[in-house]
């Protein structure tokens, strides 16, 4: 097994386990509903910090390995691919068939017969929101820092 897992590139490895957190949750999903709540957010909670950790040690790897081009499709995809998928999500969340949608799914995954429709969405919407002011408040911090940290790097 050791043999098999050390000629594994680690990109591969941490692309997997950053897929392997979201699938194991949903695919937990019908033992999580028998669950207290606390454990159903714990395992949300980690399935989330798995991603996440696993999606930034994939994009120091790739970073690492990338020339100048490559870094500018990077530069280009991400400015304009958090903007244009935040400004889709908003736009479809103001599609009738698609709020019905995350309301049913919401009652299926809660196991409740008839959700509140208002209270459905507003929940998803200020998560939505908590997620872009977050990505805002996170971006202005790191250019702040980056170019405070660039400045005093002559001194």
């Amino acid at each position: 097994m050791t043999s098999f897992i050390s000629g594994i590139r680690p990109q591969y490895l941490i692309g997997l386990i950053a897929f392997a957190c979201p699938i194991c949750f949903l695919a937990a999903i019908p033992w999580l509903k028998q669950q207290p709540d606390v454990t159903v957010y714990l395992f949300a909670g980690l399935a989330a910090a798995g991603t996440v950790i696993a999606s930034l040690a994939l994009a120091v790897l790739k970073d690492r390995e990338m020339d100048e081009w490559n870094r500018s499709a990077a530069r280009f995809a991400n400015q304009w691919g958090w903007l244009s998928g935040g400004g889709l999500v908003a736009v479809l969340l103001a599609v009738p068939p698609i709020q019905s949608g995350i309301v049913f799914l919401t009652g299926q995954l809660a196991n409740v017969a008839d959700p509140d429709f208002k209270l459905v969405l507003f929940a998803f919407l200020i998560g939505f929101m908590t997620v872009i002011f977050t990505q805002m408040l996170c971006t202005v911090a790191l250019s702040v820092g980056w170019r405070s940290w660039m400045s005093g790097a002559d001194d």
